[in-house]
């Protein structure tokens, strides 16, 4: 209920319901979202379009339900605030998981929201060394910091991340090693071959 009243456009929130369908659809999760009224009651539903279809938001994928919150807040909070948001890419695909990075930057320079993203997502660390690299945010504008336990404690542990994105002390066991991956697939790959070849 209370996301319905943060999205209906009768109560001045047209521009949050518009924001919100417009970043379902670069996720790829919606085409877009309407609040309805059921029949004369004070009662609304929400509905997700989907390929000329309309369904009740309780009758989607649970990625929708999960980044509909997360997206709300962002356009209905106060200019200024400081939204804290738990691993708000569960249960979303690659794609939109990467998308949230350019929420985050995009919100926090138009309506100056802060953000402070705990997350184990690699599509969006990603995406965000992609907006620093293309200048679509800063060093200054986006601190990456790393949990590390020491012992019994858990210590931030800032990332020392350049213009250009790149991780200059990334922790051991960070993320899976692409490239070592790449690598061994390679080299994996050309083994086969020489033994199908015979060699």
């Amino acid at each position: 209920a209370l996301l319905a009243d943060a999205l209906h456009p009768g109560a001045g929130q047209g521009t949050v319901l518009r924001s919100v369908s417009g970043w379902l659809q670069r996720m790829g999760l919606a085409d877009g979202i309407e609040v309805r009224q059921l029949g004369r009651s004070s009662r609304y539903e929400l509905l997700v379009h989907k390929d000329g279809v309309a369904a009740n938001l309780r009758d989607v994928g649970v990625g929708v339900a999960q980044v509909l919150p997360v997206l709300t807040v962002a356009y209905s909070v106060p200019p200024g605030s400081t939204v804290l948001l738990e691993e708000p890419e569960i249960h979303l695909h690659p794609l939109a998981q990467a998308v949230l990075a350019e929420l985050f930057a995009e919100v926090s320079q138009q309506r100056q929201v802060q953000f402070l993203v705990e997350t184990h997502s690699e599509h969006l660390f990603r995406r965000m060394q992609t907006l620093l690299a293309r200048r679509q945010t800063t060093t200054a504008q986006c601190q990456m910091l790393f949990v590390e336990r020491q012992g019994a404690d858990a210590v931030l542990v800032p990332l020392d991340v350049d213009e250009f994105g790149a991780v200059r002390n990334w922790p051991p066991r960070f993320f899976g090693d692409a490239m070592g991956e790449a690598r061994e697939q390679a080299r994996a790959r050309v083994q086969r071959m020489r033994e199908a070849a015979g060699g």
